[in-house]
């Protein structure tokens, strides 16, 4: 039996919310490698370790499935079976001895979680416009990034007992598939027949959603070489260690939260003009941590880069998602986050090549090449905008006349 809910109400959107959730939960359990390689002596090490990595492959594969499972059996259907498939992969390590088959497990669980991934926003975009939308999108990520701090400790407390205990975790899939089913309705995704029906393919797409998908490459590509990078900055420089870089590192998760939280109010007072110019304080931020010998002032550079980054990539769904039709929503987050693990993926080999044709691969000269890309975007932004608005000057002109 289904409950009709309020779309405003607290249920209904923390029914919504927590299907985010499913983008943190795939490498929660990688704490448990060290005690899985131990316990598997005769499989390689690198075998082992694939269990924190095999999902993402699996992940993008459903990923581009998502939009035309969406279109055949809706939203609704495609999240309670996306959760079902997790839910029952995830936990099925935690009984089975074999490590191949526990790799099988965890392709299946990467298929499940793909479903879902897009699907946290294009439900938003479904039922909710302005403001409350943007305060939706922003609640993703204080939600994704809340759940991950949760069952990192919990996967942390259950190793005590066992590894296996550790794929427990996953219950909390169990719990969302539970409210998405008694909470949110059917959702009827199909553009309303009125005279002549809309396309619902990838032709349709407003180009500004493959313009948006580039941005969004560079801007992730960017941020995880940040990542990388900043703890062999500091190391090289002499002006801290591994330790206190990664703990520096460890802020950017709460800084995501509290910037989610606010960031419905930040977009209603900068609007459009948020991602340029949130693009532009990271770039410089890079530069100010490139520039650094402080430990300090590079702890800055790491928390207002986080905060900048977190509003670029809020924006850039939430951007894409008031361009493109209902229909169509679940295709363009699909196309977005696509590119986003593309980005994640070759970073570090495009800036390894970047390095050598540069002939300096060091930490602080490869920030200050992701700040020169940064700039870069906001450059072609900004005049693409204006070029646009200059077209549409002319058009008007010429329709006058």
């Amino acid at each position: 039996m289904q409950t009709t809910q309020n779309k405003h109400s607290f249920w209904f959107k923390a029914s919504i919310l927590s299907i985010s959730i499913d983008s943190t939960v795939s490498g929660v359990v990688s704490g448990a490698i060290p005690l899985m390689v131990r316990s598997f002596p005769n499989a390689p090490q690198a075998i082992v370790e694939s269990i924190s990595s095999l999902p993402s492959l699996a992940i993008m594969l459903a990923v581009m499935i998502s939009p035309f499972v969406t279109n055949k059996i809706g939203y609704k259907k495609t999240v309670l079976i996306g959760l079902a498939i997790s839910f029952l992969a995830g936990i099925a390590p935690a009984f089975v001895p074999n490590i191949y088959l526990i790799l099988a497990f965890r392709f299946i669980f990467g298929l499940g979680i793909g479903l879902l991934n897009p699907l946290s926003y294009s439900i938003v975009a479904y039922f909710y416009d302005g403001d409350e939308r943007s305060s939706m999108y922003g609640l993703i990520g204080t939600v994704s990034n809340f759940a991950s701090w949760i069952l990192t400790g919990l996967v942390g407390v259950l190793l005590q007992f066992s590894w296996h205990y550790s794929f427990l975790t996953y219950f909390v899939l169990l719990a969302i598939l539970i409210l998405v089913y008694f909470i949110l309705p059917e959702m009827d995704i199909q553009p309303a027949a009125k005279g002549k029906k809309e396309k619902t393919n990838f032709s349709a797409m407003d180009h500004r959603v493959y313009y948006l998908a580039i941005v969004m490459f560079f801007l992730f590509m960017v941020w995880m070489t940040f990542n990388q990078k900043f703890g062999l900055l500091v190391t090289s420089k002499g002006y801290g260690n591994a330790s206190q870089a990664t703990y520096i590192l460890s802020l950017t998760a709460p800084i995501g939260m509290i910037i989610g939280i606010f960031f419905g109010l930040i977009h209603k007072w900068l609007k459009n003009a948020l991602l340029p110019l949130a693009m532009f304080m990271m770039a410089l931020l890079l530069l100010v941590t490139a520039t650094s010998n402080s430990l300090l002032v590079s702890t800055f550079g790491v928390v207002f880069a986080a905060a900048f980054f977190t509003c670029c990539s809020t924006s850039i769904f939430l951007r894409v998602s008031e361009i493109t039709p209902k229909a169509l929503n679940n295709a363009a987050s699909s196309i977005e986050l696509i590119v986003v693990n593309i980005g994640i993926f070759v970073a570090p080999y495009f800036m390894s090549l970047i390095g050598s044709r540069i002939g300096n691969n060091n930490p602080d000269m490869i920030l200050t090449v992701c700040a020169i890309i940064l700039i870069i975007l906001v450059i072609v932004m900004i005049s693409g905008h204006f070029l646009g608005h200059k077209q549409q000057n002319s058009q008007s002109t010429t329709s006058q006349e």
